[in-house]
């Protein structure tokens, strides 16, 4: 009797996001909200803050997880510039280890909120530290902190950020600037654009 053949059943497509502060980050309360039934949210852990110590955790996570095993996977660390220069220098340090590991590296300038801010304006103001954004969003909101859920605030304005965001990153790449240093700034939409992408696949 021949064998009837198994079909494989192939995992859903793993998007993997490294950020400062583990399960107490913005970037963590906001991107879980992303995992469906078509598409998971991992988190890497580690007690680290600087670029480097990130990208090692995010290594030995990707080891003990086998993320290179899956068949659809893109690997994100999320960083924060703070507008300052030795951590601009930092993450410039890790960009090839992260291309030889096929590692995606996203900034924000100063903070990780500055994308919840362009939910609400075309933002020209520079801020010359991470909180005087979140001073910004407590103007327009109310009381913030970065256990907040803020994903069902500013979801219906999330198409408005995105364009927004892409066009600080054009308007820099067209003046000659050096992205990472340009203030404000942020390429969190790009990993928006990857989770629309991989829901797609599931249509």
């Amino acid at each position: 009797m021949a064998r009837r053949k198994v079909k494989k059943q192939l995992k859903r497509p793993l998007i993997v996001i490294c950020s400062e502060g583990e399960a107490k980050s913005s970037e963590y309360y906001y991107f879980r909200h992303f995992s469906t039934r078509n598409l998971r949210i991992q988190f890497s852990t580690g007690d680290n803050t600087d670029p480097k110590g990130m990208l090692d955790n995010l290594l030995k996570y990707i080891q003990r997880e086998d993320i290179k095993s899956e068949d659809n996977v893109r690997i994100f660390l999320v960083l924060d510039t703070d507008l300052d220069d030795k951590r601009i220098k930092e993450i410039k340090a890790i960009e090839k280890v992260c291309l030889r590991n096929k590692i995606e590296i996203i900034t924000s300038a100063p903070t990780f909120e500055i994308w919840y801010l362009l939910h609400y304006r075309d933002n020209k103001l520079k801020f010359n530290s991470s909180q005087k954004v979140k001073k910004e969003i407590e103007k327009i909101i109310g009381k913030y902190s970065e256990t907040m859920d803020m994903y069902n605030i500013i979801s219906p304005y999330t198409n408005k950020a995105k364009e927004v965001a892409k066009a600080l990153e054009e308007r820099a790449i067209n003046n000659g600037e050096d992205l990472i240093k340009t203030n404000p700034h942020t390429s969190i939409y790009k990993i928006l654009d990857v989770i629309d992408d991989f829901n797609m696949l599931k249509k």
